[in-house]
């Protein structure tokens, strides 16, 4: 797929321009922690911070065309929100109530290019809404907003909508409440696997060259001659390594307020901190048993009328998310789930589903959303993105999972016009994303797992596979795990028995939290 940037491409700092270069397959393995002697010094046309699904959607397509490029994750890939969203491609049917056409209607196109780009990651779905007597939402309405959301979608679109009456709803999902029920809303969207999807997105950065180094913290920089030196530090096994790249992307998230004024005080030292670009957001989710009979649910939430989901995902069900506004840059805390956003999502969910919602939670996640700064309500923020230069250093902040490709090419627009490659296109071509290991011992998956740039147990668990969906959380599995690792990456016996017990106490943290949330105040 060939593009040009200047349809829509907004780089403060200067005019975009696009390039392409033809990229030579190559194959990179795991990640080995080693130490780097000091003043030996890597070079590379661009270095990523941040390893979520910006960060290596950008370093994806800028190894697709030929530039040389590494990725800086501190942590595990897409251990951040990347891994803790609502596990939806889709284009957003409630910004269409907020009039953001332009934002769904791209949404949607992007849902049908990575539904193809990674048909292992991606499932079709099937969501009812509910109607019910007194909604601030009348049927017409409701109606409406359908065939808006299948029109935006035009040939790419899935099953069209329809809408049912209160005997036929009850019919697909029995265990919705009856009382007031006076039918429902039928639409189709997609639910993908997004840890998943965002290692094959990884895996395929590497294939065509890039250097992907998880648990790696950037610590330094510093002006150089053709770019930006950077000193990072292993934050596992403590070497250290120094990297020059001629352009830094900050992809950092809801910490790229924060990455971006200590890189700024590095380079130009002296000057006013910039203002920030995020108000950032938390939103939890709470996995179930199967709540439903294979539909996904939108719903609202009676006491602010937020938009609620319940997405099947794989043999349970994701209930979700809340929005507490939380500082920019984050506190050390801020990713942390609170009991009263448990129990708002658990008096929501009997609302609508009283019989399943008496099920205690199986687990939580909570990510934060890097939204742009606005003077609107939290819940009401834009999804949009943003591309701010500031000489070497470009920042993308925003935007929403569904359109990580396009942030990736507006993004490296940037980049490439700072590299001085004008007059050249980009282009972003739909081979299929890498597919997932199948089938697999706990053995093999852990042995692929170490390939896929995993180095910690809960890498493999928790973002390598589904082990923890299972009752167990994983709990029998982790001590074979952890022997793949130890042996693949060198861990002593006490290591692999903090490791375990890292893992262990985690878990038991997770589940504490959850028993105390599920009592009422």
């Amino acid at each position: 797929m060939l593009f040009s940037a200047p349809r829509g491409v907004r780089c403060q700092g200067g005019t975009d321009e696009t390039v392409e270069r033809r990229a030579e397959a190559r194959h990179s393995g795991a990640f080995q922690p080693r130490r780097v002697a000091p003043g030996i010094v890597t070079s590379f046309d661009l270095v990523v911070v941040g390893g979520g699904i910006t960060g290596l959607g950008v370093a994806r397509l800028a190894a697709r065309n030929g530039l040389t490029v590494a990725v800086l994750e501190r942590g595990d890939l897409a251990s951040g929100a990347s891994s803790c969203t609502s596990h939806m491609l889709h284009g957003g049917l409630r910004y269409l109530e907020r009039g953001h056409f332009a934002l769904v209607r791209e949404a949607l196109s992007e849902r049908a290019a990575v539904s193809r780009l990674a048909p292992a990651f991606v499932r079709p779905t099937r969501f009812l809404i509910p109607l019910r007597r007194g909604d601030r939402r009348p049927p017409w309405k409701l109606r409406l907003g359908l065939a808006a959301y299948d029109l935006f979608a035009g040939r790419a679109g899935l099953a069209p909508h329809a809408m049912v009456r209160r005997a036929e709803a009850l019919r697909l999902e029995p265990e919705l409440r009856s009382k007031g029920l006076a039918g429902a809303g039928l639409y189709s969207d997609t639910v993908m696997d997004d840890a998943a999807l965002a290692v094959a997105v990884a895996r395929d950065a590497a294939a065509h060259g890039a250097q992907i180094w998880t648990y790696t913290e950037a610590i330094g920089a510093r002006p150089a001659e053709d770019g930006v030196e950077m000193l990072a530090r292993d934050t596992l096994e403590g070497g250290e390594r120094r990297i020059r790249g001629r352009a830094v992307v900050n992809a950092a998230g809801a910490w790229a307020d924060g990455v971006r004024t200590t890189l700024l005080r590095a380079l130009t030292p002296g000057a006013v901190d910039p203002a920030p670009l995020l108000r950032p957001s938390r939103g939890i989710h709470l996995v179930f048993p199967p709540l439903t009979r294979g539909h996904a649910l939108l719903f609202f939430a009676g006491a602010d009328d937020r938009v609620l989901f319940v997405v099947p995902f794989g043999p349970r069900s994701l209930v979700g998310t809340t929005e507490v506004e939380t500082p920019s840059p984050p506190t050390t805390d801020a990713r942390e789930p609170s009991t009263e956003e448990v129990r708002y999502l658990r008096h929501a969910l009997a609302r609508i589903l009283p019989g399943p919602a008496e099920q205690p939670p199986l687990a939580v996640t909570a990510g934060l959303r890097p939204l742009l700064v606005s003077t609107d309500p939290v819940g009401s923020a834009s999804r949009e993105h943003r591309v701010i230069a500031d000489g070497p250093l470009v920042t993308i902040v925003g935007g929403k999972y569904t359109t990580f490709r396009v942030m990736a090419r507006d993004t490296l627009a940037c980049v490439v016009r700072r590299l001085g490659k004008d007059n050249l296109a980009l282009r972003d071509p739909m081979a299929p994303l890498p597919a997932p290991v199948a089938g697999a011992s706990i053995e093999s998956l852990a042995e692929w797992a170490v390939d896929a740039f995993a180095r910690r147990i809960e890498d493999v668990v928790r973002r390598r596979s589904a082990l923890w969906l299972e009752a167990d959380r994983g709990r029998l599995a982790a001590p074979r795990v952890g022997a793949v690792l130890a042996r693949r990456l060198g861990w002593s016996p006490s290591r692999l028995r903090e490791e375990l017990d890292s893992f262990h106490g985690a878990l038991e943290r997770e589940e504490r939290f959850l028993r105390a949330a599920r009592e009422d105040p």
